[in-house]
């Protein structure tokens, strides 16, 4: 990875102004390894287990018994 010093330059000036970097620098600087994750006011690293109601129900029926 190349920048030139212009490049260098912008990109002090964006962290120095606690601004975001535009993504050409960010790939640029970090070889386009892309982790992405979901970030919220609030987030914690606490993990919690839960049961999601996406769940499969299977419903057996007796033969002679038509339910519609």
């Amino acid at each position: 990875m190349k920048l030139t010093d212009t490049e260098k330059r912008e990109i002090q000036k964006l962290i120095e102004a606690d601004k975001p970097l535009p993504d050409k620098y960010r790939f640029m600087l970090f070889d386009g390894k892309r982790k992405v994750e979901l970030i919220w006011n609030g987030k914690t690293s606490e993990v919690t287990n839960i049961v999601l109601p996406f769940q499969v129900i299977n419903r057996w029926m007796n033969r002679g018994s038509r339910n519609r």
